[in-house]
């Protein structure tokens, strides 16, 4: 399942990666258990759902939504709706309180028009209740309070009338690095706090990390290998150009030779991913230029040379504009009526 994932996220890992890494239940558990040791061995993620993004109303997906799952609590054997919102803004949001709250009561209406869509009897309607857990892994530090009251200038009488609610936030920077140990994303966590340490510091963290990461590969294939991805991928779009190989054979030196064929695989397919994108974009670029020029040669055909400013105004153009200046030269009598002069 991993490996049909892998070109997809390779394309989108400078957007996405991180989330990517948490869609798994077990990663998503280990979250929690940083944040609050006890509260996952009461969540059954064995049978965590992941609440299909269709069913998210339409503005609240384009809100990012990131990632809601479903989880059996095994207190009364309700649900638990598992509200995951990844931060990775490169500056601090004051206002993550009023989003976390927009968040949740959308999703509660989305229950509640469900019982209407199903004609649920009344008293058999419970809303379910909802962790929300925000995911920080920005550089600059996160000290503003997580509340709706923290962007209220709220005098003492009112301060009842304000809604509250516990959140979970993981501030990466803030992390020791002493806790980021005993799980597939825990160990991960801890090379991606260091991503931007010197050479040798992140080459040392790279080797012992993938090496404590091999005690997971046999019972958490799929979490092992999601988690040897990431890493390459953080490698490839963190780190300079002449670093990479470097890093790529700390990586593989790190691993058992069981493995290492494996992660020689996970090199190359995420290699030919970028040389297919790298090409595409070249052939883009080189049909783009083409046109430009073939307009240039037109315009110079009909209306004789042309001046540098207009020249260079056509080199300016999307390539849209191009296309419509090409159709439009037939017709024309100037360069004004082309809206070049």
């Amino acid at each position: 399942m991993i490996l049909n994932e892998v070109e997809q996220i390779i394309r989108e890992f400078p957007d996405r990666g991180t989330i990517w890494l948490l869609e798994s239940p077990e990663n998503l558990r280990e979250l929690i258990r940083l944040l609050a040791n006890e509260l996952p061995d009461r969540m059954d993620f064995v049978h965590a759902e992941r609440v299909n993004r269709s069913f998210i109303p339409e503005d609240l997906h384009k809100r990012e939504a990131d990632l809601i799952y479903r989880v059996p609590f095994f207190a009364d054997g309700r649900d638990v709706l598992v509200y995951l919102l990844l931060e990775h803004q490169s500056t601090v949001d004051r206002f993550i309180g009023l989003r976390l709250h927009s968040y949740m009561g959308q999703l509660w209406e989305m229950q509640y028009r469900a019982w209407e869509d199903k004609r649920t009897p009344q008293q058999e309607r419970w809303l379910a209740p909802i962790v929300p857990i925000v995911f920080y892994t920005g550089k600059q530090r996160w000290t503003s309070p997580l509340t709706l009251e923290a962007v209220m200038d709220v005098p003492a009488a009112l301060a009842g009338f304000v809604p509250r609610h516990d959140t979970l936030c993981l501030k990466l920077l803030d992390m020791p690095s002493e806790a980021l140990t005993g799980s597939v994303l825990a160990l991960v966590l801890r090379v991606l706090q260091a991503e931007d340490a010197p050479l040798e510091e992140l080459s040392s963290l790279l080797f012992c990390t993938v090496a404590d990461l091999e005690a997971f590969a046999a019972e958490h294939r799929a979490e092992w290998q999601r988690a040897l991805y990431y890493l390459l991928l953080l490698i490839y779009h963190r780190r300079v150009a002449n670093e990479r190989d470097t890093l790529y054979d700390v990586v593989r030196n790190a691993v058992s030779l069981q493995h290492r064929e494996e992660v020689d695989q996970m090199v190359i397919s995420s290699a030919q991913v970028h040389m297919e994108e790298g090409l595409a974009k070249g052939l883009a670029k080189g049909r783009e230029e083409g046109r430009t020029e073939t307009l240039l040669e037109l315009l110079e055909c009909r209306f004789g040379s042309l001046p540098a400013r207009v020249a260079n105004l056509v080199r300016a153009l999307p390539p849209a504009r191009l296309h419509e200046l090409t159709r439009q030269i037939i017709n024309a009598q100037s360069l004004a009526d082309l809206h070049l002069e």
